[in-house]
């Protein structure tokens, strides 16, 4: 469907489910001759190319006809000798033999024969299903004026008769014959009694009534508050005003107008209507859908095919199902809705029911770690702590959601980079000649025969580089339209490059000479530069190549080409000028449509060759050819000798996201602990806190082997003594030395805790290492060994003591003891009850190392 042209005023006919189009214009023809088939299908459209013997002149504005569903009629229109055809020519197209034939009274001059139609355009005809065409008004094709009469035309004879005028002249109207034998005219541009044209309103219709050979006017009602608004040129209701061409307003509405009742209604319309348009071609093709095709808008020719589902109202995209707005849910749907939500109850009810001890826990647990105030704190700190850190965590949850949505919505840039090179590739250029003869030949007049040579500045010959396309298998249009199309393409290899200094090399830059016949000096030559693996050129004409554009993409230059479409990097030279153009390859790396590029780092990116040209023409030289035997001469250089290349990125990542995520919530923690001060962290990550089960219980044993629990207690969890948990201190029964032991211990077990999990003990480390050293020193001096340190509580011999301070466990007591808890709401130990044992310590011996063995399984 990538071949639609770019047409309108198409003479159209209806046969089955296709839309037949003859003829027609476009931007650089003004009368075609080709022959189409539009054919609807229950998913889409095909497009076709009918074949045809003896066809008749290009024509535009032409009407057309569907007879017994196998010949196609062709009536009037414009031509190139429509000033000389003084009466109404038609053509009959047979399906069965593909064979046009023009009727006997298709002749240059046949003003004499009063019974036959002058020839004209504009006008309408309608068929009545049976041997008759009747021809209605239209415009003069030699432009003496507006046709008011009716004609009919038996197509077994091809004998016309004259009926009774309507005396309406009238042009760009619209003519339906009805089952009761009415033809309805409706729109157009009448000749009123002044003299002067204007539309025609839509508050009555015209009417002529085929078995009294009768007009009338038919006054209409409006189902709305207004009537159509009046329109000539229109087919389904898509028309233009009707005004001078600079005046023009061009519609897309429909109107239904109901001959039973006679009443017009402008029915809502939904989706997407089409562009705005006249001279459209128009078919209900399947009794549902209304097809409305080409067309054309002042300079604009259109070739879109638009669907309007008359059922709906809506103009559609697919012929998938379509939703209709306001449509209700059937019953069946909402009983199984209601049913679905029921059962999701219950099931959440039996889970809440089966597991409520662990969601009481979770609850608690959640609980106890929101609500964390500080022993000897009032409620009133810790309530304003807590609405604080909400108020604070919605500020941080907008602008997550913020940055995020930033992130999602991020605009694409573009970065330029260039790298310095010595050598630049060079663009294929394609050279097409319009308006030159092409008669002459190479071999018996050079100088008038077309052709391009190539050499570089410094004297390189490349003409070998140098091909003639051939025009049989695609020629590009051009608007001037000066005449014959000749083409050249220079696709130089992929090591022909130019340096950035002159030497032993091909050279700078590219000089291209023209020849030609001198003496079209109206002729034009037009210049098109593409990349060397974005040239199009090289698909269409079957050429070697390393092209990487999609045919989606080769279809639609073929189309732009086709209608004169084509404006970047596309000059034109005049003969007889100095030109030059500067050009820049550039390796435009476009971003993929990947969820892996809202990340940030390593895009995925499509390179995509383009180039970037600037051109300049000096005006024609008037004694150009007095000195010189061609037409002209095009300089091209590299603008800069540089790999440019273009790489677009999304100014907002994800990774960006990050940092902005980062410094706000760093802010807002620091406001919170400027404001309720400081609070420790607990070491245990949210692995270690949410950890359940074998994990949770793997994790309290590795604590209880490694810091194993002796009668002086677990620092911040029991009390430094027993007095501190009893009523009665008379009753303690404990001496000096075993109270300074149970310090000793809880100091030791605190020591090594804050050690594995607070605490870097390098710096420790580090002044034992200086003390030991300095100890060997003095030893080293002293010459003699020192007596073993008994105190245990200073520093030991450098080579006896662990670097690491463990408890071992063969100098724990088996006895346990009992120590109360004095947990605070502000504790971080685990609310899993785990089965331990506690030792007491053995009695203070000096000299002795307290230590645990690494080998000590969990």
């Amino acid at each position: 469907m990538s071949k639609l042209p770019f047409k309108g005023g198409m003479a159209t006919a209806q046969r089955n489910s296709s839309l037949l189009l003859f003829g027609g214009e476009n931007s650089t023809t003004r009368f075609t001759n080709t022959f189409y088939s539009l054919t609807q299908t229950t998913t889409s459209f095909t497009w076709n190319t009918l074949p045809q013997k003896n066809p008749p002149p290009g024509v535009v504005y032409a009407q057309a006809v569907m007879a017994n569903n196998n010949n196609f009629y062709l009536l009037g229109g414009l031509t190139e000798s429509a000033n000389n055809q003084s009466t109404l020519p038609y053509y009959s197209y047979s399906f069965d033999t593909q064979t046009w034939t023009a009727a006997p009274s298709n002749t240059a001059n046949n003003g004499t024969n009063s019974t036959l139609p002058g020839n004209r355009y504009f006008h309408s005809v309608a068929y009545d299903g049976q041997n008759s065409i009747y021809i209605y008004g239209g415009g003069s094709a030699n432009g003496t004026g507006v046709f008011s009469d009716l004609y009919k035309l038996d197509i077994t004879t091809g004998q016309f008769t004259l009926l009774q005028d309507s005396t309406i002249r009238r042009y760009g109207h619209t003519a339906s014959y009805l089952s009761n034998g009415l033809i309805v005219i409706l729109g157009g541009v009448y000749v009123n009694p002044q003299g002067k044209t204007e539309l025609v309103l839509m508050n009555q219709v015209t009417v002529y009534n085929t078995k009294t050979n009768a007009w009338s006017m038919q006054p209409v009602k409006s189902a709305g508050s207004s009537f159509p608004s009046a329109r000539a040129n229109h087919n389904a209701v898509v028309s233009d005003n009707g005004e001078m061409e600079r005046n023009k307003m061009y519609l897309n509405a429909i109107a239904i107008l109901d001959t039973s009742s006679w009443t017009w209604s402008v029915p809502n319309v939904s989706g997407i209507p089409p562009s705005r348009r006249s001279y459209a071609s128009a078919g209900i093709l399947d009794g549902k859908h209304l097809t409305v095709a080409f067309g054309e808008a002042l300079n604009t020719y259109i070739n879109d095919i638009n669907v309007w589902e008359i059922d709906s109202g809506a103009w559609l995209q697919n012929f998938q199902a379509q939703t209709v707005p306001g449509s209700s849910v059937s019953a069946g749907l909402i009983a199984g809705v209601t049913v679905a939500c029921v059962v999701v109850v219950i099931i959440l009810l039996f889970l809440l029911w089966k597991f409520q001890s662990y969601v009481r826990w979770l609850i608690k647990r959640i609980h106890r770690d929101i609500w964390k105030p500080r022993t000897g704190e009032p409620l009133w700190a810790e309530t304003t702590r807590i609405i604080f850190q909400i108020i604070l965590l919605f500020i941080f949850a907008v602008f997550l959601a913020f940055v995020i949505r930033q992130a999602v919505d991020s605009p694409n840039v573009t970065q330029t980079i260039e790298e310095a090179t010595a050598t630049v590739e060079i663009p294929d250029v394609r050279f097409c000649f319009d308006g030159f003869p092409t008669s002459y030949s190479p071999a018996t007049d050079p100088v008038r025969a077309l052709g391009v040579a190539c050499s570089t500045n410094s004297g390189y010959s490349c003409n070998q580089y140098i091909q003639p396309l051939d025009m049989s298998i695609f020629q590009p249009m051009f608007a001037d339209s000066l005449g014959a199309v000749v083409c050249y393409l220079f696709k130089p290899s992929s090591d022909f490059v130019l340096t950035s200094t002159a030497g032993n090399n091909n050279g700078t830059r590219l000089l291209f000479t023209f020849f030609g016949d001198p003496a079209a000096t109206y002729a034009r030559i037009h210049v098109s530069v593409y990349p060397q693996k974005m040239d199009p050129n090289l698909i269409v004409y079957g050429l070697p190549n390393e092209v990487i554009m999609s045919p989606a993409d080769i279809e639609n230059w073929r189309v732009t080409e086709l209608n004169d479409l084509q404006a970047e990097n596309v000059y034109e030279i005049q003969p007889f000028t100095y030109n030059s153009l500067t050009y820049t390859l550039i390796d435009h790396r476009y971003l993929q449509p990947k969820g892996w590029n809202y990340v940030g780092f390593l895009p995925i990116t499509n390179s995509t060759p383009e180039i970037d040209t600037i051109f300049r023409a000096e005006a024609p030289n008037p004694v150009y050819n007095l000195t010189h035997g061609d037409l002209g001469v095009l300089s091209v250089i590299p603008s800069k000798y540089v790999r440019t290349i273009e790489r677009e990125v999304k100014v907002y990542t994800l990774v960006n996201a990050i940092g902005f995520v980062g410094g706000i919530f760093g802010l807002l923690v620091a406001i919170q602990t400027w404001l309720f001060g400081f609070r420790p962290r607990s070491p245990w990550g949210v692995v270690h806190r949410w950890s359940v089960g074998e994990m949770k219980r793997s994790l309290l044993r590795g604590l209880q082997s490694k810091f194993r629990i002796t009668n002086s207690g677990i620092p911040l969890v029991h009390p430094v003594h027993h007095r501190f948990s009893m009523t009665d201190i008379t009753q303690i029964d404990e001496s000096e030395s075993q109270r300074i032991a149970r310090v000793e211990e809880r100091m030791q077990m605190l020591e090594m805790l804050f050690k594995a999990y607070y605490v870097d003990d390098e710096v420790f480390r580090s002044l034992d290492d200086a003390n030991r050293v300095k100890q060997l020193n003095n030893m080293s001096q002293n010459n003699n060994s020192s007596p073993r340190n008994m105190n245990s509580r200073f520093p030991s011999n450098f080579s006896e003591n662990p670097r690491t301070e463990k408890v071992d466990d063969a100098f724990m007591s088996p006895k346990p003891a009992s120590f109360s808890r004095q947990d605070t709401d502000a504790s971080s130990a685990s609310h899993i009850p785990l089965t331990q044992r506690n030792y007491h310590a053995p009695s203070y011996q000096p000299n002795t190392t307290v230590q645990m063995h690494e080998e000590d399984e969990l």
